[in-house]
């Protein structure tokens, strides 16, 4: 008896097993693919890129879209979305290691100095020399899914943020920290001018050149908490009206500072 239930079902996963496995080889899988490959032009072939610009578009491109689908074994097609990108490699990698610059869902994107520099930059250019790159639109319509456009070249300069000079300059005060601390400032390259952002206290700072009296500058101007005013070589103490965060710009092409809270 116990060798005859053991045959009977043993028989009915072997039965079990046969129907899975016409299940699997009955399953058809639904198809997918474009009926057409975007193409890509762009505004400029040549682009030199330069400091305190980076809101300024760089390139713009312009793509035809996907526009359609073609299914296969599908009862309910439908169009997927698409979403673009824009992939730059340095030429003849033939793309091994691109750099992706997101552009929505198109047909157009104008990619900004900032944007495109930041992009170059990370592909491992090197800065203030021409170099040939080549970019191509990428089509994501499915998970892991994309077509690609035909490359673009483009010969792209690109730079790095650096001061107009080695010098430091700092505040010092007690509104920032006391009379015998320095805390320096960063130079912003689309501002073109040095700047912070930190909580101040109620009191007065003055900016200073490397972290030495000869040269600072103060202000002999009134104003309020926040705008700007003219600076004065040796002037009177820059005071902070109420505590709290502010952002300081000291621009020395103007020769003015701006205190915004």
């Amino acid at each position: 008896m116990k060798t005859q239930l053991t045959q009977a079902v043993a028989g009915l996963f072997a039965v079990i097993a046969l129907a899975l496995a016409s299940c699997e080889k009955d399953e058809v899988k639904a198809t997918l693919k474009p009926d057409s490959t975007p193409t890509l032009t762009a505004s400029t072939n040549t682009v030199v890129l330069k400091p305190g610009t980076s809101k300024n578009t760089a390139v713009a491109f312009n793509w035809t879209p996907i526009s359609s689908f073609s299914w296969g074994d599908v009862e309910h097609p439908y169009n997927p979305t698409v979403t673009y990108s824009l992939e730059l490699a340095k030429q003849g990698t033939n793309f091994a290691s691109p750099v992706a610059v997101d552009a929505g869902v198109g047909p157009a994107t104008n990619v900004t100095v900032g944007v495109l520099n930041t992009a170059l930059n990370n592909l491992g250019v090197t800065p203030e020399t021409a170099t040939p790159i080549e970019v191509r639109l990428k089509a994501l319509y499915a998970a892991n899914t994309a077509v690609y456009s035909p490359t673009v070249p483009l010969t792209a300069t690109s730079f790095v943020c650096r001061p107009p000079s080695a010098d430091v300059w700092t505040i010092i005060g007690p509104a920032a920290v006391d009379w015998d601390t320095d805390v320096q400032l960063t130079y912003d390259c689309d501002l073109q001018a040095y700047t912070i952002t930190r909580a101040f206290k109620a009191d007065n700072f003055k900016f200073r050149l490397n972290k030495g009296w000869t040269v600072n500058y103060g202000s002999n101007a009134g104003r309020d908490a926040t705008g700007s005013a003219p600076l004065t070589l040796d002037g009177g103490n820059i005071s902070i009206p109420s505590a709290g965060t502010y952002t300081v710009i000291l621009d020395l092409n103007k020769k003015t500072y701006t205190l915004t809270q």
